[in-house]
């Protein structure tokens, strides 16, 4: 009876009337018991339609989510009609908030057939911590961060004068070291020290056209490494936090290096190693290059080398940060090491620091210039030992190109 289509409509669309049986069986021309056997086909495709459609309004929608705010975890179920192939369909297809929670585990089971696929997926969540959150948020950053370079102006070459090099041999500036007399403004130390650089750069500018600028970093310019000790671990007293100090220096050596620009055609960063910052200068110098990156007539010299070699016109220098040997052996080293260039030139130059009073020796023809530190911050131990008298002092080298040094400029901190 349940076949028969046609009496299976009219009879569904006489319910409405609601009469008895025996009243619609009359006007159908069946008997009583196939009235029966139709009303329980209609009831049972009633079901069937509730069901079809309680599962097509479950397809691909968030069923169940549950989180336990104390351990941080998180679990979520969601019917879906395709199975699922990646993370990043399973974040869509579940609406999860990946700012929130990262995905620790998930799996899927599949019923129906290949007519009517149904699958449910179920995964495990866990809270992001702050780190997670932040670290993620600087990669999105960094994906769309687009660099602007400023522009910075050449100097313009005057005829009539001579090309030189200048040289700017940054040593022991202690920029974060606790002064015991009070004077311990990172800001004012590092304006002086840049008002006192453009200051040379100035007197070098009226004498002669400066092809570079030779500008040395590293060598004790931080104080200590980011474990508030020297490199090799002697306890240090500083004035900020590592991170702070940081961004201040970098700050200051981008500032730096821009007004450097504006003096000389070419400027050339060396970094040399000190003994108290080894490490966190090596991180200065090169955070400096990438910042640079897309900077005309700059170039950086990042190795960890312990000493450098410098060549300009018929003069060649070496730089070292003086605190492990001796000048005597300085010297020594200097025509071996640089054997390739050595007969090229006609003037040599050694420079240090470390010692934060001024040498000067003549080893056979090589000039040794061992310079007063770019720091009047004063420690405890600096007291105990008598090392309070030596000023600072910013220091100058102009190398011409035939003569080699012609001039040296000091500007007292």
């Amino acid at each position: 009876m349940s076949g028969n289509q046609p009496l299976l409509e009219q009879l569904q669309q006489m319910l409405h009337w609601k009469k008895s049986k025996k009243y619609y069986a009359d006007k159908l021309g069946v008997t009583e018991l196939e009235i029966d056997e139709l009303l329980t086909d209609i009831r049972k495709r009633e079901e069937e339609a509730i069901v079809g459609n309680y599962i097509s309004d479950l397809e691909d929608t968030v069923v169940k989510f549950t989180e336990d705010l104390i351990k941080g975890t998180g679990e979520i179920v969601a019917n879906v009609t395709e199975e699922i192939k990646s993370l990043d369909e399973l974040i869509e297809k579940c609406k999860i908030d990946t700012d929130k929670w990262e995905i620790t585990k998930y799996v899927q089971n599949y019923w129906g057939n290949g007519d009517s696929p149904h699958w449910q997926v179920k995964a495990w969540l866990g809270k992001k911590s702050a780190e997670q959150v932040f670290q993620d948020s600087f990669v999105d950053f960094l994906a769309s961060y687009e660099p602007v370079s400023q522009d910075i102006m050449s100097p313009k070459f005057v005829s009539g004068k001579d090309n030189a090099m200048l040289v700017i041999n940054k040593q022991d500036s202690h920029l974060n070291k606790y002064d015991i007399d009070g004077n311990n403004n990172i800001v004012d130390r590092l304006s002086n020290i840049m008002y006192k650089v453009e200051l040379i750069a100035n007197q070098a500018q009226l004498s002669n056209n400066l092809e570079q600028i030779t500008y040395i970093l590293g060598s004790d310019e931080f104080n200590s490494e980011f474990t508030g000790m020297t490199t090799k671990g002697t306890p240090q007293t500083n004035t900020h936090t590592y991170h702070t100090s940081f961004e201040y220096i970098c700050g200051h050596e981008v500032l730096m290096i821009t007004m450097l620009l504006q003096y000389a055609e070419n400027v050339n960063v060396v970094y040399v190693a000190g003994n108290h910052d080894e490490f966190v200068g090596w991180h200065m110098v090169n955070w400096l290059q990438t910042y640079f990156r897309n900077t005309d007539r700059l170039t950086f010299d990042c190795s960890p080398k312990y000493r450098k070699y410098i060549s300009y016109g018929e003069s060649a220098m070496m730089f070292n940060h003086g605190d492990a040997i001796k000048p005597a052996k300085l010297a020594a080293l200097f025509p071996i090491e640089y054997r390739e260039g050595w007969s090229f030139h006609k003037n040599f130059y050694i420079f240090t620091g470390d010692k934060h009073h001024e040498v000067s020796h003549d080893f056979n023809g090589i000039k040794f210039y061992q310079i007063p530190a770019f720091s009047n911050a004063k420690s405890l131990w600096d007291d105990k030992n008598g090392h309070t008298m030596s000023k600072a002092e910013v220091t100058g080298f102009l190398i011409e190109q035939g003569s080699g040094m012609t001039n040296i400029f000091k500007q007292y901190l």
